[in-house]
């Protein structure tokens, strides 16, 4: 009897692990002397109770294991019981274990043998990689992300926003723990189609909280959707039976993380010439004009003019005294200060902070009832230039929640908290959207830093998921959660010379602390601070909640269905401001705003099966998407009804329709060919959609008129993936993949210009045939396609000891165009008509090389040389990373004759070298940490792509940088971003202690 139920026992517990993210085990058991089948063996996981029994055929299956190494033990009256240590369980892999049990007569003792390691992986069907905990702990990254940009075929854009191969940003669908990642806000405030700074930010989960890592760039199962180019599994750790866990704290020393000189050195061109006092003074009358000294003192001036010593006396009394109070207040507003009323401080001094933690355990007495884990990160990382936030904050909390309450229920929570501080135009590494933003060509904010306001992004989610276990065969999970986005950028207040009370003057006015206008403020290379506010304002909020629903039946021993539906709802709100001054700009000002409310809903279907045969494995799906972002639609694009003041003249038709409803049909087919232990094929065809980004769909943007509306009856985008791959065993302890791919872009998202009678009244767009006028905008439409072909290349140590290492490259190129007119206009203009085109191209973010490559080395405890009877390097890791990559086309014409010609030259080779290093020592029960990390070791440079066509023909030409004088040394680019000719950060020194239990 008690056989009985501990088979049912194992038999149902194979089914209590949620779905998302999860791995599978399988194998046979049989005689060691007959090769028999052996009925009714117990195969489980050690400590777990989690597990199955065998069939006719000797064959198990232990479904939904949570990623990690196991202890798998496989026993049976009157045989030896065997354990096979450190059994690896992959997210969405069949791990496969064979025993062989001895009869009892023949072998007594229990047997334990450490697992062997599968040399190829049989059920891959399309390029992925997965990093396991153990690896991302002492990789040379800071964050998640770090690990990501270790895949070739995964690239950051200048934004810091991740492209796959070759694809667009935000193509890539991102899960913690099964659930969906969402970004509802990536545009800057009254910006159409420009995007802000750092929108990957929610990817950096604290890694001491990581379980397992997979990025897929081939192509994924239906089970995975609205996402063109990759899937990006992450999932968390889950309590153990025992209490433990980690805290660790990271610190950099101040420093200038920029190359070239200091922003705020004295010989700079602007300190050359308004610094010492007396160049003011050889410049004395042309400041008394700017002062005004001539009509404030004009009774005294016209007294000096007729020649009047004492008035003469007094009048250079005073102009001395002015150019000297002048000077004084020009070098307290270019001084470097906590106290700097325009934000002007020394950013080099100071330091990076870290910390980071995770723990978890059992709740109460029963160590598998109820279980937690609880990991959390706050990091405060100062800008490497001048920003108003000076120092960008990002904190993470993730709690997950385990419950068993029943045999055949399990409840799992997972509750997030993400926030981050900083800037529209900062976060990212390239030097470009590093602050300062747009300079050159735009002159620089330097001496007028608090012109942009500070970003504060906050999420909040939570997950419930519940799996039901029907019979042995087959359950049901469902996942409900909710994710609230906050994004705001608030109106301050500015000091300014423009506002009276800030504008200092010597005799009216002494509690002012700005200088007046005048020409030391150099505005042909300085932004003058004017402004009465913040140049932005931004109020986004969005509640997002999603439904899943699955249902798991292992129909036979060889096939894995599964089919389930999603459905998602937005409610979101979004109120932004373009240099203006008003809230209610959208209404009564003719200055850049948008707006937005609206609802929309997605939802999705699929089915797939999973097919595993001795000489081959399948995955074969297909799904079904759609949405409506429920917006109202004009009814006349020709003639939007425009709210506000200041438009073109015409009130426009303020008749609308609903948005409509999109729908897509996405056949799915993945095939592996294992030829037996060291060999195998692959191929992988489908065909993947997304919807477009809600910015593209609902933003809508005054200038005078519609400068830009979105379009919310865009169709989805689409791209068709083809892949041939094969793996291949060397020498039994390495395996080398190679994938040949092709993707497709066949619909994608470009811009459209719209003759309108109520676009933006500065962009006039010609006459209709009864001579009235026609203004554009900018929309967005289905009119763009692409192409991505290419050769992607892991080669990897299969079998891990002392030495892993995996080296991933990428040979691609990448192509991008659009089709169809540039401007439409209504049926009523004269003398236009749409011209159609098609026009493609070599893509700006095409990277023709891409290698990365990782090397770690482990020393295992009490291991490593001995000195003296000590061993230094026991418990002590290194990890090298080394990266590689083409630099990014850009064109450069000779001749008139060569108008046509794009993105015809190339930016130089870009390489980096990161260390980490860490040694751990116990004392007691406790675990103690200190390690080094030094990014970009050898300093290696990496050229900013320019901006101006003067820049790039004087580096192609004559090998000139922005931080070399040239033949011009007053040109714009070199008297204000000499730091930006270089993109990457310099040598970075990071210190790390720790302490685990």
């Amino acid at each position: 009897m008690i056989r009985k139920i501990l088979l049912l026992v194992l038999g149902l517990s194979c089914f209590l692990f949620a779905q998302g993210g999860k791995g599978k085990i399988t194998g046979r058991v049989v005689d060691d002397k007959t090769n028999e089948p052996l009925v009714g063996v117990n195969v489980y996981l050690e400590g777990l109770f989690v597990g199955a029994t065998t069939d006719i055929n000797g064959r198990y299956v232990i479904l939904n294991v949570q990623p990690g190494k196991y202890d798998l033990s496989a026993s049976f009256i009157g045989y030896a019981k065997i354990t096979k240590k450190d059994v690896e369980v992959f997210i969405d892999r069949t791990t496969e274990v064979n025993f062989r049990l001895k009869d009892v007569s023949i072998q007594i003792q229990d047997i334990v043998v450490v697992a062997e390691k599968p040399k190829i992986i049989k059920d891959q069907t399309s390029t992925a990689s997965t990093v396991s905990d153990e690896q991302i702990k002492v990789a040379a990254i800071e964050g998640i992300r770090g690990i990501i940009d270790l895949t070739s075929s995964f690239m950051k854009n200048a934004q810091g926003d991740y492209q796959v191969r070759g694809s667009g940003a935000y193509e890539v669908n991102f899960q913690i723990n099964g659930v969906e990642q969402i970004n509802a806000l990536t545009s800057a405030p009254g910006a159409f189609a420009t995007n802000k700074a750092n929108n990957s930010w929610k990817y950096d989960v604290n890694p001491l909280g990581v379980q397992q890592l997979q990025m897929i760039s081939g192509g994924f199962s239906a089970e995975y959707g609205n996402a063109q180019a990759g899937v990006v599994k992450v999932v968390m750790k889950e309590g153990t039976a025992r209490f433990s866990g980690d805290i660790r704290i990271e610190m950099r020393p101040p420093g200038q993380y920029h190359w070239g000189t200091y922003l705020y050195d004295k010989n700079n061109y602007e300190w050359r010439k308004w610094g010492p006092i007396e160049n003011w003074f050889k410049m004395k009358d042309l400041i008394i004009t700017e002062l005004k000294l001539d009509t404030r003192y004009k009774e005294l001036y016209n007294q000096v003019k007729s020649g009047d010593s004492t008035a003469i006396r007094l009048w250079n009394e005073i102009v001395n005294r002015e150019i000297t109070w002048a000077h004084s207040v020009w070098v307290k507003n270019h001084t470097p200060s906590d106290d700097n009323p325009l934000g002007v401080y020394d950013y080099r001094n100071r330091w990076y902070s870290r910390i980071m933690f995770g723990f978890g355990g059992p709740l109460g007495k029963d160590p598998n009832l109820l279980k937690f884990f609880l990991s959390g990160e706050y990091r405060k990382s100062p800008t490497r230039l001048p920003t108003p936030e000076r120092d960008q904050i990002y904190q993470n909390y993730i709690l997950n929640i385990t419950y068993l309450p029943f045999e055949s229920h399990r409840i799992k929570f997972m509750a997030s908290f993400q926030k981050y501080r900083g800037g529209i135009w900062s976060g990212s590494e390239d030097i470009r959207w590093s602050g300062i933003s747009f300079s050159p060509p735009g002159v620089s904010t330097k001496y007028y830093v608090t012109v942009d306001p500070v970003r504060t992004e906050q999420t909040i989610s939570q997950s419930f998921n519940w799996i039901y276990t029907i019979n042995t065969k087959s359950f049901v999970e469902a996942t409900i959660s909710h994710q609230q986005e906050i994004y705001i950028l608030p109106y301050e207040y500015l000091a300014g010379y423009g506002v009276e009370a800030d504008r200092l003057d010597s005799l009216n006015d002494p509690r002012g602390v700005v200088l007046k206008d005048g020409i030391w403020w150099e505005n042909n290379y300085f932004r003058q601070p004017f402004n009465f506010s913040t140049n932005y304002y931004q109020d986004n909020r969005t509640n997002h909640w999603s439904l899943s629903f699955d249902y798991t039946n292992q129909i036979i021993p060889t096939n894995l269905l599964k089919a389930g539906f999603r459905f998602y709802y937005w409610d979101m709100i979004n109120n932004g401001v373009n240099s203006s001054y008003q809230a209610n700009t959208y209404l009564v000002r003719s200055g850049f705003a948008e707006y937005y409310r609206a609802y929309p809903i997605g939802l999705a279907f699929y089915v797939q099966d999973k097919m595993e045969y001795e000489g081959m494995i399948a995955n074969i799906g297909v799904r079904a998407e759609a949405y409506n972002f429920q917006a109202r639609v004009p009814v006349d694009k020709f003639n939007v009804f425009y709210q506000g003041t200041g438009g073109p003249g015409s009130r426009g038709n303020p008749e609308t329709t609903d948005s409509k409803t999109r729908y897509i049909v996405l056949p799915r087919l993945g095939i592996s060919f294992p030829i037996g232990e060291n060999t195998a094929f692959r191929i992988q065809y489908g065909h993947f959609a997304s919807m477009p980004i809600f910015s593209q769909a609902l933003s809508q943007r005054t200038e005078s008129g519609w400068a830009g509306r979105g379009n919310p009856d865009l169709l989805p985008k689409k791209t068709i993936s083809y892949e041939f791959g094969l793996q291949q065993v060397i020498e039994e302890t390495h395996r080398l993949d190679v994938a040949l791919f092709y993707n497709d872009r066949v619909r994608q998202i470009g811009l459209l210009r719209v003759a309108s009678f109520t676009g933006s009244r500065n962009r006039p767009a010609g006459f209709t045939d009864d001579n009235i006028p026609l203004y554009s905008y900018t929309t967005f439409d289905n009119n763009a396609f692409g192409s991505s072909i290419g050769l992607e290349v892991i080669f990897e140590k299969a079998i891990r000891d002392r030495w892993m290492y995996r080296l991933s490259y990428t040979l691609s190129q990448t192509t991008e165009g659009n089709y169809g007119p540039e401007i439409i206009y209504p049926n009523s203009a004269r003398n236009y008509e749409a011209r159609n085109f098609t026009g493609e191209f070599l893509s700006v973010s095409d990277r023709t090389h891409s290698f990365r490559g990782m090397i770690q080395y482990n020393v295992e405890e009490d291991g490593g040389i001995s000195i003296f009877g000590l061993k230094p390097f026991s418990n002590f890791n290194i990890s090298l990373i080394y990266t590689a990559q083409s630099g990014t086309p850009f064109t450069y014409r000779t001749t008139f004759d060569l108008k046509d010609i794009v993105n015809n030259r190339r930016y130089p080779l870009e390489s980096s070298f990161d260390l980490n290093a860490q040694k751990q020592f116990k004392l007691g029960g406790t675990r103690m940490l200190i390690g080094i990390r030094v990014m970009n070791v050898f300093n290696n440079k990496w050229i900013t792509p320019m901006d101006t066509q003067d820049d790039i023909r004087n580096w192609v030409e004559k090998g000139i940088t922005m931080d070399n004088p040239g033949l011009d040394p007053n040109r714009l680019s070199y008297i204000v971003a000499p730091y930006r000719a270089y993109r990457n950060i310099p040598r970075q020194v990071f210190v790390t202690v720790g302490l685990g239990f």
